[in-house]
């Protein structure tokens, strides 16, 4: 009966120590989804933010070319996004052809969420239009 009392209680370590490792991975396994969660939602705002920020260009562009347009700073909403563009022009270019035109640089950048709450997306867009015609 002694050697039966001795072994009481052995299997209680066993068990502790399965249920200790199983509650590990079990975490590690919930952080890991929660990780691609986060990573696919992040890439899907990046996505979008490409698209305002294209969107910001266009319109920039567009504004820049249109009859009488002008070259100035704006900001615009775009689905969610906040798209601020920007336009700097070099003017009257002449290249001994006796006609002259003008180019537009143009920058939009679009942003969304917070620095502070890890859910900042923000792209910037760099391109150039010109009202010179085609040859």
């Amino acid at each position: 009966m002694k050697h039966r009392k001795q072994q009481r209680g052995f299997s209680l370590i066993g068990a502790l120590f399965l249920l200790i490792i199983v509650g590990a991975l079990l975490l590690v396994l919930a952080r890991t989804i929660a990780v691609e969660d986060r990573q696919s939602i992040l890439s899907v705002l990046s996505n979008q933010a490409y698209f305002a920020a294209r969107s910001g260009m266009d319109w920039a562009g567009a504004k820049v070319l249109a009859p009488g347009g002008t070259c100035e700073d704006n900001t615009l909403s775009v689905e969610g996004f906040s798209v601020s563009t920007t336009c700097s022009a070099t003017e009257n270019i002449d290249e001994g052809t006796g006609t002259t035109y003008n180019v537009y640089a143009l920058t939009s950048t679009a942003t969304k969420g917070s620095k502070s709450t890890g859910t900042l997306v923000s792209r910037t867009l760099r391109g150039s239009v010109t009202d010179a015609t085609a040859p």
